[in-house]
């Protein structure tokens, strides 16, 4: 009887262990990931309805977030957390929703390295708000600072940029913002010690209707052209437009839908920077 229970025991305290280990394989990520900054404002933050997702959009098992309450968990919708940040700067008064971080890593799945996501985007956010500048307090310095944690488990293999609606506000900002991009590209990849680091920029969507989206919008077309011009002028960025993407009722945040479909094609432009990039 003594030699039953003690049987037992022992069986209980395996399992015991077992699902232990099994809770810290869940919330420790591998220590070789590919990882990827999701950077600029709202439409990459993400403001897809999640009641729109065909199903519940989580990370096949292979995919991480390095959140931006400073804590690794699996990747699932939504990426961004607006009310927990380590970073108060990132705090973001737009409600979380789908994005295009996910579905693009789950298309990236197939290299050979897990992936792990960086969320640093804020909504309404201008280009001047990403002067790059080291401090903590800043978007920039709180986005440098988490992809350094982050890469602890990996390295920083590449960076999503979607922004570009708030400069388009006014044609004097829209002006410069070819000139902004270029500085904070040539930033990052210093401060990362990757000259070749791999950038995709989004183009922005369609001008938004005035009746749907009531914001100024006079330097669109120049803000467009000029993500086309950063693109096409430097080595290892790439572009994706939005143009013709289906958006909520406010005429101005990509739809669920159409955030899906962003995803798979920042994955194939990012695919093929990668390799064509110096960095390998």
């Amino acid at each position: 009887m003594l030699k039953f229970r003690y049987t037992v025991c022992q069986i209980a305290m395996g399992l015991a262990l077992s699902s232990g280990a099994l809770a810290d394989a869940k919330t420790i990520p591998p220590a070789d990931m590919d990882i990827y900054l999701l950077m600029g404002q709202s439409n990459m933050s993400g403001r897809g309805d999640m009641a729109e997702l065909p199903k519940p959009l989580a990370s096949s098992g292979i995919v991480w977030l390095y959140g931006n309450d400073g804590v690794w968990r699996p990747a699932q919708e939504p990426l961004d957390d607006p009310a927990h940040e380590v970073d108060a700067v990132s705090s973001d008064a737009g409600k979380a929703g789908v994005g295009p971080g996910l579905s693009f890593a789950e298309a990236m799945t197939a290299t050979a390295r897990p992936i792990a996501l960086v969320p640093c985007a804020k909504g309404g956010s201008s280009l001047s708000q990403w002067t790059p500048n080291p401090s903590r307090t800043r978007l920039y310095g709180s986005c440098l600072a988490r992809a350094r944690e982050a890469s602890a488990h990996g390295r920083i293999a590449g960076v999503l940029w979607y922004q570009g609606e708030t400069d388009a506000g006014t044609v004097e900002t829209a002006q410069v913002w070819g000139e902004r991009m270029t500085i904070l590209i040539a930033r990052m990849r210093q401060d990362l010690g990757n000259a070749c680091l791999p950038w995709v920029i989004v183009g922005l969507s369609d001008r938004p209707d005035p009746a749907r989206w009531p914001k100024p919008t006079d330097g669109w077309t120049t803000v467009q052209a000029a993500q086309v011009e950063v693109a096409s002028s430097l080595a290892d960025v790439g572009y994706v437009s939005a143009a013709g993407l289906p958006k909520n009722a406010d005429g101005i945040h990509l739809s669920t839908a159409a955030q899906l479909q962003l995803g798979p094609k920042l994955a194939a432009a990012m695919k093929l920077l990668r390799r064509q990039s110096c960095h390998n």
